[in-house]
């Protein structure tokens, strides 16, 4: 019964956290007693052709340990809440498909965004520049092997202005990203090749350990932080 309760409790959470999510597999490993003190050993789960916050992921697998949750209230139908934050091992695969049709989520967005200011810093263009404060329409994002491929347009002076960005990625160590080379085709921009190494700093809450990016699709495995 608690089992059945709890298992249900979670695909409620989980469901919450996400626009979409099929073929949802959940398996919960543990003791009756450890779960009746409110604690999940451990939890595999699996889904695919998800949308979490606009970005669009073809197949997810997680496996979390050590969960602390809200036992009382979930026994009173209540939704489920982690008390703690829990490390999760996460793998997820993307296709070029996905990663185009993520293209207007505002996570995706905002990264672009930070992208393009990292950019021009590296090539010290000051932040009050209008090349700066140009307002950046992408429009495609597209997977090459070991990197991505970019177009956008901007508003300027001059009228509408078109751009491509492509570069390359890879993982120097698990909490950063590595982007080169990094060239720009735009006949308004004085540079078309940066040699200078763009780092990505991810931050503690994530740790990558593996990221192909090859033949049309995005494998990551990892892990990540999850608060409530």
């Amino acid at each position: 019964m608690i089992s059945k309760l709890l298992s249900t409790a979670v695909k409620l959470y989980l469901r919450s956290q996400v626009e979409q999510a099929e073929d949802l597999q959940l398996k919960i490993l543990g003791k009756n007693q450890q779960i009746l003190q409110g604690y999940i050993p451990q939890i595999l789960l699996s889904c695919s052709c998800t949308v979490y916050q606009g970005l669009y992921l073809r197949q997810i697998e997680l496996n979390g340990s050590n969960i602390s949750f809200n036992l009382a209230e979930v026994m009173r139908k209540k939704p489920l809440k982690l008390l703690e934050p829990v490390m999760v091992e996460i793998q997820l695969r993307l296709d070029a498909a996905d990663l185009q049709a993520s293209l207007n989520s505002p996570l995706l967005q905002s990264g672009l965004s930070d992208l393009w200011q990292m950019v021009l810093s590296i090539q010290q263009i000051d932040a009050s520049s209008v090349l700066a404060n140009l307002a950046i329409e992408w429009q495609s994002i597209a997977i090459a092997n070991e990197g991505l491929n970019l177009t956008g347009r901007y508003q300027d002076a001059l009228g509408e202005q078109e751009f491509a960005l492509s570069t390359g990625i890879n993982l120097p160590d698990s909490h950063t990203l590595c982007l080169s080379p990094l060239k720009i085709i735009d006949q308004s921009f004085a540079f078309a090749e940066i040699h200078n190494e763009l780092k990505i700093d991810l931050g503690t809450n994530v740790a990558l350990e593996q990221l192909v990016i090859e033949s049309e699709q995005i494998i990551c495995s990892g892990k990540i932080k999850i608060h409530n």
